[in-house]
């Protein structure tokens, strides 16, 4: 299946990674850059309340921006933000944030971290399941503890929603209810250049071979094989919060989500997989001008609402 046209016209506008060591203050100006066209105001979900915290974790202080939803509140959702643990802040994240307030009719708390190269693992990931924490630990505050309660992500972000339900789990910690994974990197090892996904690099929005650089960046020294790095090396995804995963056919990291959906399948733990033929990675950030990314973020909420009910 071919790309959506209207897809495929806005990328040809979308300046792409030249080959090569990656630029990261010049990529982040380009996404801040970007914002305004990819995501016009006109085309932004309406909420009720957009509010900017902090929560502070010793010397750290992590970004959050919880937004309420217009009428009655169903559930809660963390949502961590993608960019190759190296992209994206609360602004970027912003327009993503409020259509999925606004269609889940859920609170939903982003938030952001520290970013590679400058900060690599684990820093992105303690900032994250501090945020995390903060969510579970305030949850009459943000509309009640009967609500449930949805960790999600999107790539990078996809990545660090796994590995915290898995870190949660095994400090047996009050945890979330279900888990969406938008296109998640799940495995960071050398091995993973090794998927098919990978090898056939036919996403124009996401290159194998930047994939590799962002990886290389957050990981740093640390062992690859950490859960906490690659959620698929984990030794067992038993008792594990019931998950959402979608990806793209192009995409890269295609195969290494759907493997960890199998995983979570084999481990009996309730998995909804959707696949689009016709997206790219990052599809859900392209809502408000790509009426195809738009049906298909609607689907997402749509299975979301059902398996969070299924759950609840």
């Amino acid at each position: 299946m071919s790309l959506d046209p209207v897809l495929q016209q806005l990328l040809a506008q979308v300046p792409t990674v030249p080959p090569g060591p990656i630029d990261y203050p010049t990529i982040r100006a380009q996404a801040a850059a970007l914002l305004p066209m990819i995501a016009p105001v006109a085309t932004r979900a309406e909420v009720k309340s957009v509010e900017d915290r902090k929560v502070v974790d010793g010397s750290v202080s992590v970004p959050l921006r919880i937004y309420r939803p217009v009428g009655d509140v169903t559930g809660i959702l963390h949502f961590i933000h993608g960019g190759g643990w190296s992209v994206g802040d609360l602004d970027t994240i912003d327009p993503t944030a409020r259509r999925l307030c606004a269609g889940l009719s859920m609170v939903v708390v982003a938030s952001s971290y520290r970013l590679s190269p400058e900060n690599p693992f684990p820093a992105g990931f303690e900032d994250s399941i501090a945020a995390a924490r903060w969510v579970q630990s305030h949850r009459q505050e943000l509309g009640g503890e009967h609500l449930p309660t949805v960790i999600g992500g999107d790539s990078a972000g996809g990545n660090l929603a796994a590995a915290i339900v898995i870190a949660m789990r095994d400090t047996a910690e009050q945890t979330f209810d279900v888990q969406l994974l938008l296109y998640p990197a799940v495995d960071l090892r050398p091995g993973a250049a090794e998927y098919p996904s990978r090898q056939r690099n036919a996403d124009p929005t996401l290159r194998a071979d930047d994939m590799s650089h962002y990886v290389d960046a957050y990981v740093g020294g640390a062992d690859a094989a950490d859960p906490r790095i690659s959620p698929l090396a984990v030794t067992s995804v038993e008792g594990l919060p019931p998950a959402l995963v979608v990806v793209q056919t192009v995409d890269p990291l295609r195969d290494e989500a759907i493997a960890y959906a199998d995983r979570l399948r084999d481990a009996v733990v309730p998995v909804d997989v959707i696949e689009f033929g016709n997206l790219t990675h990052g599809f859900v950030h392209m809502a408000g001008l790509v009426p195809a990314a738009a049906d298909a973020t609607d689907e997402v909420m749509e299975r979301l609402t059902k398996l969070v009910s299924a759950v609840a």
